[in-house]
């Protein structure tokens, strides 16, 4: 590291060569922090669809779940009709057999209420022939004969009410065998619909499911896209890096400075405690003061950077001088400091 007078270093700041050198890292340095901030991107975005991937292939197996579950309610509801036609089958038979048997009881009781009332009207004409007849033989066999058409007639009515009931009770019988073949075939008929929407919902969402799992690889291959994309640019901003670093190495060699990554230093001639140093960056919170680029700064031995000053031009004898200039800067933003011997405020 080269002692140098600050007007040395002013002038080298401005010659050319340092210009040029300069621009060259500028450039560099604008290409490697493009680079940077691209590889971030890409990382991030990679990171995101590696996200959106795995989200996208959990829907496509929960779909996938959801298909075989409407697959597997068809197929149960397939088995429970044909189970349903089946008995069906049975019941339609025993229907059958009570409305035969009901016909025939029906067919029984109105044979005997066609006998019945003719017997009444039997009956009704030997009462008139009995009333119109005077004591003698034929009125006393008139008289037997009715009462063996009474005692029929009550026999054919007895007959008649007791065939009406067991109709009644049959017809109720085969009714409700009807009922239930209607209800048999209403369910069977409402488990076919719905076995044929289950279906149909299961082709449906199973075509859902194979989606999910074609956008989930379609994903994974564009988030493997982004991550080689990513690694060039990594590539690049490594060849960036190494160019600043072949640039900084540089400047120590044709600048005779000691290189840090955002300050080039070089000894003061005036004080062998002291140095300058460039600036190779722009920063407003981090520093003292506000750095600007290629801007001169005064720092001393211990501090460094920590405390930075003005390139100005100062003479090794004033050293009341340096010890006020330093105060300002550390001291000076907070309020002024009294003179030696002035009294403070109270």
């Amino acid at each position: 590291m080269k002692a140098k007078g600050l007007s040395e270093v002013k002038q080298m700041v401005a010659s050319p060569e340092f210009k040029g050198w300069w621009d060259a890292l500028a450039k560099v340095q604008l290409q490697r922090d493009d680079a940077r901030e691209r590889h971030d991107e890409l990382l991030s975005q990679a990171m995101l669809m590696d996200f959106r991937a795995e989200l996208a292939q959990k829907n496509a197996i929960d779909t996938l779940y959801r298909a075989g579950e409407l697959e597997d309610s068809a197929a149960k509801m397939a088995a429970e009709s044909q189970e349903l036609d089946n008995n069906s089958f049975k019941v339609v038979a025993d229907y059958e057999q009570q409305r035969i048997h009901a016909s025939e009881l029906w067919y029984r009781a109105c044979a005997v209420e066609r006998q019945a009332e003719g017997l009444r009207q039997q009956v009704a004409a030997r009462r008139t022939r009995l009333s119109a007849l005077t004591a003698g033989p034929q009125r006393k066999d008139l008289e037997s004969e009715l009462g063996r058409m009474d005692g029929e007639l009550r026999r054919l009515e007895r007959s008649q009410a007791q065939l009406g009931q067991e109709n009644v009770r049959e017809v109720a019988v085969k009714n409700r065998l009807w009922e239930e073949v209607e209800r048999i075939w209403a369910r069977s008929m409402e488990l076919s619909l719905l076995m044929a929407e289950r279906r149909t919902q299961g082709k449906k969402v199973r075509v859902e499911a194979e989606r999910l799992f074609k956008q989930a690889e379609e994903r994974k291959q564009r988030a493997h896209k982004l991550r080689a994309e990513a690694d060039a640019i990594a590539r690049e901003r490594e060849a960036a890096e190494t160019k600043m670093a072949d640039a900084l190495k540089q400047a120590c060699e044709r600048f005779g400075c000691a290189q840090g990554d955002e300050f080039a230093y070089f000894r003061q001639k005036e004080n062998p405690k002291r140095a300058w140093c460039i600036a190779f960056t722009e920063d407003s919170q981090n520093y003292n003061i506000e750095v600007k680029p290629l801007a001169v700064y005064s720092i001393d031995q211990k501090r460094g950077v920590e405390f930075l000053e003005p390139g100005l031009e100062v003479k090794s004898s004033d050293a009341e001088g340096d010890r006020r200039f330093e105060e300002y800067f550390l001291k000076g933003r907070k309020g002024r400091q009294p003179e030696h011997g002035e009294p403070k405020a109270s």
